[in-house]
């Protein structure tokens, strides 16, 4: 990646291989890709022609017990599809005098984000064009769950223990997708307190291991189990 300019609000353009930019990892929290709009899109144009308005993101995540940095695509999958689809049917060692089937420098802008919040609220920001079929659309459903929920708790969404880690809460939602849909967003944030009150209250009646001396000091303690999510929804 070649760093071109660094815009106002932090983010960062890059000139980047567009092959390479078919192996970085979706966002959890995306739209499900729209096959018909993928087709569009192939119809319509050219790969070579898909050479800007990618966004990624990036975020420290813990990983082997370090703290590393992880990058997402957070906006331009439909795009990324055709590109995907594209390398993975055509060789270079076809026509030479066609550009289309070498790969080719795309434009990216990357923002650094702290959690899970802020990447919801600037996924939001950035993909408010297409109406959001709620029906359709469990991700979009969770997000608004899961932002309400960091607002609550800010910063208890990372990766370990003491923490909760913020993708197996979010794959936690989505598997109670039917029942949450039930809940108000109000209601759900209300039932999360009471069931983390009611933990710490709990946890302080038991022997003192480090990790529960932990969650009482932060007065949180939603990560010991997953039992109280069953109470919720």
């Amino acid at each position: 990646m070649k760093l071109l300019y660094t815009l106002a609000d932090g983010s960062k353009l890059y000139s980047m291989s567009a092959l390479a930019l078919t192996r970085i990892r979706i966002w959890k929290g995306q739209r499900y890709i729209d096959p018909i709009h993928v087709k569009n899109i192939k119809e319509s144009t050219k790969a070579y022609l898909l050479d800007s308005g990618y966004k990624m993101i990036q975020c420290n995540e813990m990983e082997n017990g370090e703290l590393v940095k992880k990058s997402y695509i957070i906006d331009g999958q439909h795009r990324i599809a055709v590109l995907k689809e594209y390398f993975e049917t055509k060789t270079y060692e076809d026509d030479i005098f066609d550009t289309s089937v070498k790969d080719f420098d795309v434009l990216v802008t990357e923002k650094t984000l702290d959690n899970e919040e802020d990447v919801i609220k600037y996924f939001n920001a950035i993909n408010n064009v297409k109406p959001i079929q709620y029906e359709e659309e469990p991700n979009l459903i969770v997000n608004k769950y899961l932002e309400a929920f960091g607002k609550e708790f800010p910063g208890k969404l990372k990766v370990n223990r003491p923490y909760l880690s913020r993708d197996k809460f979010r794959e936690a939602l989505t598997l109670k997708i039917d029942s949450l849909k039930k809940l108000s967003v109000d209601d759900f944030v209300r039932k999360c307190k009471i069931e983390n009150d009611k933990m710490i209250k709990e946890l302080k009646m038991k022997e003192k291991e480090k990790i529960i001396e932990r969650m009482i000091q932060m007065n949180f303690a939603l990560a010991w189990n997953n039992k109280w999510l069953d109470a919720i929804c």
